[in-house]
């Protein structure tokens, strides 16, 4: 059985809650693959929104 656009989306939500992020991007590159309007949209741009964060005073005590 071919995984589905859902399927690689719950994967990447389940790699998502484990903060493992470069998995949880791969997952929901290839749901967008097969499913363009994939709520994997938002949860890509999401993470990449948590990767872009800095705190200056967090980083440089």
């Amino acid at each position: 059985m071919t995984p589905t656009a859902e399927t690689y989306y719950l994967q990447g939500k389940a790699h998502q809650q484990k903060q493992e992020w470069a998995a949880a991007i791969n997952a929901y590159k290839q749901a967008l693959e097969l499913d363009a309007e994939s709520p994997a949209k938002f949860a890509l741009e999401y993470i990449y929104d948590i990767l872009d964060f800095r705190h200056n005073d967090l980083l440089n005590p």
